[in-house]
């Protein structure tokens, strides 16, 4: 099969995993039956492609792979209602749908799989528990292709981490650079579509969550290492009390302006006094100050009667939070100003390894149409970010200038 240049540079490549986004008619489907027949040409190999759902499996991707196969003269048997192709050399390709997060795949071995529209697949089953298992006995490889659809989606946590671990490798190729589609076309998209959508589907970007919490935060400005400078004698924790997951967002501080989250904790099924010894094993000798959920000062019987605040205290943190909630809105306020003042300063960062914490950054939005934080879906990330904020908040908070009233005085004529 003839190949584009782009898509030669991915299909030359050794790397045992790849991970591709392009743009919109760039030739996606091309390279995925090209890879799939590379891999079956050689004998008993048994090959999946998979997309978002079986149908759309069918629709893509079933007519152009048999006829190629079949002009190849490579096939024994096609099975068109379980759109499946068996080879003469005993290869076995076969069409799936990632409808249920392939939870019908389970106890399957294979040679190689092409997950197609990767963005539009339920990756975090699909993958973790499914297809990498499933592709360990044969050592095998797999495709992930797709157009990007934001950040928020699980295929860019993929492309991230891809880029830090071995035998993966990660490509991304806009529309025009793939060579299919004409600079006249691609120009007239551009006025019909507004410019996120362009970005997104034709240049292949990755796109912030519509609506975010943290609006201002940036991966590219805010993910830093705390300076030598920092206070690390004293560590500050912002604190979400919770039982999936307790969660704890843990800063030092530079100077008087700026806050460095350098860890985080995250446990599942847990309750305060487990955390207070999870915080004492990280950080013995120092001086711990947490600004907790102020919900946490009521008494709570699982707790023999002593407070969320109480446990902590015990435990010999200090602890620091208002006596009531403060407005959510000023919450978050003051949270994006510290990440981004009007001025243009930042003075909030945050270590690569707080993973969570980023992923919630990018991730937790309002719910549509309001300025309410969306909680309880199925992936809530509002947890670690009230935790942050907690402590952003309480140190940080906004205030009013005031502006001086020049005192006047009153005179009778």
């Amino acid at each position: 099969m003839k190949l584009a240049p782009w898509q030669k540079t991915v299909a030359d490549d050794p790397s045992r995993f790849k991970v591709v986004v392009a743009g919109r008619r760039a030739g996606k489907t091309f390279l995925s039956i090209r890879e799939i027949c590379y891999r079956a040409r050689e004998p008993n190999k048994t090959i999946f492609y998979i997309t978002s759902s079986y149908r759309a499996a069918r629709m893509i991707v079933w007519k152009p792979l048999k006829q190629r196969l079949l002009d190849l003269r490579w096939v024994s048997k096609v099975n068109e209602s379980n759109l499946e192709i068996t080879l003469k050399n005993g290869s076995v390709i076969a069409l799936k749908g990632a409808d249920d997060g392939g939870q019908k795949l389970r106890g399957i071995s294979l040679s190689y799989v092409v997950i197609d529209e990767a963005a539009q697949c339920q990756l975090e089953d699909l993958w973790g528990e499914v297809l990498r298992p499933a592709l360990a006995d044969q050592q095998g490889g797999a495709l992930f292709i797709s157009t990007p659809m934001g950040k928020a989606n699980m295929l860019y946590d993929l492309w991230l981490d891809a880029q830090d671990n071995e035998n993966w490798m990660t490509y991304s190729i806009t529309t025009l650079e793939a060579g299919f589609v004409s600079q006249e076309e691609i120009d007239q998209a551009r006025t019909e579509m507004n410019d996120k959508q362009f970005r997104q589907e034709f240049l292949a970007t990755w796109e912030d969550a519509a609506h975010r919490v943290a609006w201002n935060f940036d991966r590219d400005k805010h993910i830093r290492s705390a300076p030598i400078t920092a206070n690390k004698e004293t560590i500050l924790i912002g604190m979400d009390f919770n039982i999936q997951p307790l969660v704890c967002a843990i800063f030092v501080a530079d100077n008087k302006e700026d806050l460095y989250q350098i860890d985080e904790i995250v446990i599942n099924e847990s309750h305060t006094q487990e955390m207070a010894e999870e915080i004492k094993t990280r950080y013995p000798n120092k001086k711990i100050v947490v600004f907790p959920d102020p919900s946490g000062s009521r008494r709570q019987t699982s707790s023999g009667g002593k407070s969320d605040h109480i446990i902590l205290e015990n435990a010999g943190f200090q602890v620091l939070a208002p006596r009531k909630h403060d407005p959510v809105k000023d919450r978050i306020n003051t949270f994006n100003s510290r990440l981004l003042t009007a001025n243009g300063e930042t003075h909030l960062f945050f270590d690569k390894r707080c993973k969570y914490t980023i992923e919630c950054l990018d991730k937790h939005v309002f719910k549509v149409g309001t300025q309410i934080p969306a909680k309880d879906g199925v992936n809530d990330y509002s947890h670690m970010f009230d935790a942050a904020s907690y402590a952003v908040s309480y140190l940080m908070k906004l205030r009013k200038q005031a502006q001086p009233v020049k005192p006047q005085r009153w005179t009778v004529r």
